[in-house]
């Protein structure tokens, strides 16, 4: 866990649910944020008008890019399991974190209501069916659907409720993925591999108008 000032953290003041929440109607996209350059990426992603950023892990990389967008909220894709790891989060930036859907309930709430007093936006993290299921039973607002390939997340988020707001994460997914992702889910991570691409732009007029 890397070192942070507890007593210098200020809750979050960018709204990550409102930018994910698109009904279906259309896919947000979250750019994936590396470690080499983020504050360019960053700037890059948000000239593109891009939802959200995501980073990997909390740290410098995510303080580095979220100051240097300063209203594009990030999310931290790491598992919270632990307050301390929602207070790291909140201090590098983050205006989400990922809590391991199956936890036990008690733990569940009692992590998503500390997340909440920073006025971050607590994600069940659902790696298969189970996962989205307990994501449902524990009252989440926002589930981040991991999975190996596109068709994997999409059966895993089929019986989800339409209320239910839905982040795809594809481990290396490629353009075409993504585009399989539409009308399935609400919000997809996009590695760097894609939004660096020369079509990016064209992808995001597709997929989030």
């Amino acid at each position: 866990m890397p070192d942070f000032n507890a007593g210098s953290i200020v809750p979050s003041t960018r709204d990550l649910l409102q930018v994910l929440s698109t009904r279906r109607k259309n896919m947000a996209l979250v750019g994936l944020v590396g470690s080499e350059t983020p504050e360019e990426d960053a700037a890059r992603l948000n000239e593109l008008n891009i939802s959200a950023l995501a980073f990997a892990d909390a740290g410098v990389a995510m303080q580095v890019a979220a100051r240097a967008t300063k209203t594009v909220p990030s999310l931290c894709l790491a598992r919270v399991g632990d307050r301390d790891g929602a207070l790291a989060a909140r201090y590098y930036g983050a205006d989400g974190v990922c809590i391991d859907a199956t936890l036990p309930l008690d733990d569940w709430d009692r992590l998503a209501k500390g997340a909440r007093t920073m006025r971050m936006l607590p994600l069940a993290l659902a790696e298969g069916k189970e996962g989205a299921e307990a994501a449902v039973k524990a009252g989440a607002r926002a589930v981040l659907v991991r999975g190996a390939s596109a068709e994997v997340v999409i059966e895993t988020v089929a019986a989800l409720p339409r209320t239910l707001t839905v982040v795809a994460e594809v481990l290396s997914a490629d353009a075409d993925a993504l585009r399989r992702l539409a009308g399935h889910v609400d919000a997809a991570i996009v590695p760097p591999a894609v939004h660096k691409a020369k079509d990016f732009p064209a992808l995001v007029a597709e997929v989030d108008p």
